[in-house]
């Protein structure tokens, strides 16, 4: 059983409840604190999360979660950054976020076991499997609610507290890829394929930003900030526009040069749950798409 204890000071007077809902925990989780006497004490007395408190009073919460034991594997993980509450990982892009039938026993929180041994894992900002660089994962429920919280949303998010910055090589095709520009198109499944996503409309509301750091005849570096996190946004969106990612068979590009979609996640700025610091991280591009600009 892994614990976090945490300390708070009432700002209002009313629930305890209302209270720990205002500094970002979930409806789940304080259901979870409901069903135990101790998970929460008030004035250093044990106490339920559905009693009173007022503007000064002292609450201890303890979140307590059952790590799951999963197989370990040797494989090496790059931990960029790292506390009680979260880690950055660098993830590679040759290995996925969660265990599924293709990837069973051979996914990141299985390579992580092998560092950490048994522990809770709550990914928060998931990549695909072929897609590198920063993502976060979460050590216990609150950072995962508060982390989601910010980081999902069906509208423009930048007025939330994760913002995600990824790195892109993409085909010139006719015309040169020059400047900037946002792509607001609503993406949807419209493929009897479950995998693949398009461009349709009544489709759920996606907006993408680009802009273009670096060209040659061939390709494109594009630099993309996402204001929605739709499930594969910039590969569709990207497509949409006429420029597929290299090594994105999936949506109109090919594996000749790079056998996987060149997408990067080179940045990461979010306010940490806990301590509400600004963590600024940044990854730089991996060798396999610096070699595309390298080469062509």
């Amino acid at each position: 059983m892994k614990e976090r204890v945490l300390e708070y000071y009432s700002d209002i007077n009313g629930r305890c409840e209302d209270f720990l809902k205002s500094v970002g925990y979930s409806t789940m989780l304080c259901k979870k604190l409901k069903k135990a006497l101790g998970l929460v004490t008030i004035n250093d007395n044990p106490s339920f999360v559905i009693a009173p408190v007022k503007i000064g009073d002292k609450i201890i919460v303890r979140i307590k979660e059952t790590a799951l034991h999963v197989t370990p594997i040797e494989k090496s993980v790059e931990i960029v950054y790292e506390d009680e509450d979260l880690a950055v990982i660098n993830k590679s892009p040759d290995i996925a976020v969660i265990s599924s039938n293709a990837h069973y026993n051979k996914c990141l929180q299985n390579a992580l076991a092998n560092v950490w041994g048994d522990f809770v894992y709550h990914p928060v900002s998931r990549l695909d499997t072929g897609t590198s660089g920063l993502m976060i994962v979460a050590k216990h429920g609150l950072a995962h609610a508060v982390l989601s919280r910010d980081i999902i949303s069906d509208k423009d998010n930048f007025n939330k507290s994760v913002a995600r910055e990824y790195t892109a090589i993409v085909y010139n095709n006719a015309d040169l890829f020059t400047g900037s520009g946002d792509i607001i198109a609503p993406i949807g499944q419209p493929y009897t394929d479950s995998m693949r996503r398009g461009v349709m409309e009544g489709a759920k509301y996606a907006k993408t930003h680009y802009e273009v750091m670096a060209s040659n005849k061939n390709y494109s570096v594009v630099r993309l900030v996402l204001s929605t996190g739709r499930t594969h946004q910039i590969r569709v969106h990207m497509s949409h526009i006429g420029h597929s990612l290299v090594g994105d068979d999936l949506y109109g590009g090919e594996k000749s040069i790079i056998s996987r979609p060149a997408l990067h996640s080179g940045r990461l700025i979010f306010t940490h749950p806990i301590t509400k610091q600004i963590i600024d991280i940044s990854a730089d591009m991996p060798e396999d798409m610096r070699a595309i600009m390298q080469k062509s």
